[in-house]
């Protein structure tokens, strides 16, 4: 059976960069009517002239709208539509893999973005570039979230939009021109309390200079190369179970330069929670609000982190806990 729908078009004639490169995949979630395609307009302005970029637009409904107004704006890109359902969902994510892969092989773009459903759980963005070839051509570089700063508080309980804010690197707050003051420092606060290691960038319109948005082709540690960004893996680790502080502290003893990146949120066993974010082996603990019920760590980097071996030393059991109930 038929679950979604597929469109892609060519808007591009820059020439097709080198192969053999890891391409940076950069996943623009928010609510609806947030202003995720305006974030993608700002974009586009700024480097569709410079850069071969490749375009990707969920929608939950049939057809969609918000690539033919990217489309009637000029610029050059590439477009992949899917329709009909969340990328994230189970009965899309097998089949948008393959779509993936085929949309990078055949344009070889400078650089995917991704503008997920208003409506999708991104916490699965780790899982999607899990697969082996994809992880020859993607790495997972940022995850930008946009807020309507406005009507936010009418949806920041639903569970999607907390992942959306704990996920991201960057928080995009727009129309902020339509709060007060006080309202813009509240909500600052409160944006840092769920993710204090996220940048919050108040904005209207999405008006502002985007940067970091292509990794050159070499990371650095205190501006020191480290060599060629290939063969990066990437593993999500997700379990609804609390984590022994003394085990958390041994999972971090195993990460090293090897590990590019490790971030995620985790529920201790003392009922407490904590932001992980780790670059390069050097790791920051940060006490953050209770708000979601599962703990979910991405990690990328030249290796993979075992996390089916570390299962059994992270997680409190399910034995346990039956025995101690």
């Amino acid at each position: 059976m038929k679950t979604n729908n597929i469109n892609i078009s060519d808007n591009s004639n820059l020439n097709s960069p080198s192969e053999g490169k890891v391409i940076p995949f950069h996943l623009i979630t928010g609510f609806l009517g947030s202003g995720k395609t305006t974030f993608l307009k700002t974009v586009l302005k700024q480097f569709s002239d410079k850069k071969r970029i490749a375009v990707i637009q969920n929608e939950f409904a049939e057809t969609g709208i918000d690539g033919k107004e990217l489309q009637n704006g000029g610029w050059r890109f590439d477009l992949l539509e899917v329709n009909k359902g969340s990328v994230f969902c189970v009965c899309l994510f097998s089949d948008f893999r393959v779509q993936l892969k085929n949309f990078v092989e055949r344009y070889k773009p400078d650089i995917v973005l991704l503008e997920a459903t208003g409506l999708a759980d991104p916490i699965a963005i780790g899982e999607l570039l899990m697969e082996e070839t994809l992880q020859q051509q993607l790495y997972l570089a940022k995850v930008w979230t946009v807020i309507d700063a406005r009507h936010y508080n009418k949806v920041k309980m639903m569970p999607a939009v907390k992942n959306q804010i704990v996920i991201a690197d960057n928080i995009i707050v727009n129309k902020a021109d339509l709060i007060s003051e006080e309202e813009i420092t509240m909500l600052g606060k409160e944006l840092k309390s769920s993710n204090p290691i996220a940048n919050v960038i108040f904005t209207t319109y999405c008006r502002l200079k985007v940067v970091d948005l292509f990794s050159e082709k070499s990371i650095s540690i205190n501006g020191q190369p480290v060599g060629p960004i290939k063969d990066i893996r990437t593993r999500v680790y997700r379990t609804p179970y609390a984590i022994k502080r003394k085990n958390l502290d041994y999972l971090i003893s195993t990460l090293d330069e090897d590990i590019y990146r490790l971030k995620g949120y985790i529920i201790l066993d003392n009922d407490q929670a904590v932001m992980i974010q780790s670059v390069f082996g050097q790791t920051t603990l940060i006490p953050v609000e209770k708000t979601m019920l599962t703990t979910e760590i991405i990690s990328i980097g030249k290796r993979n982190i075992e996390f089916e071996y570390l299962l059994r030393k992270l997680v409190i059991l399910r034995k346990t806990t039956d025995t101690n109930t």
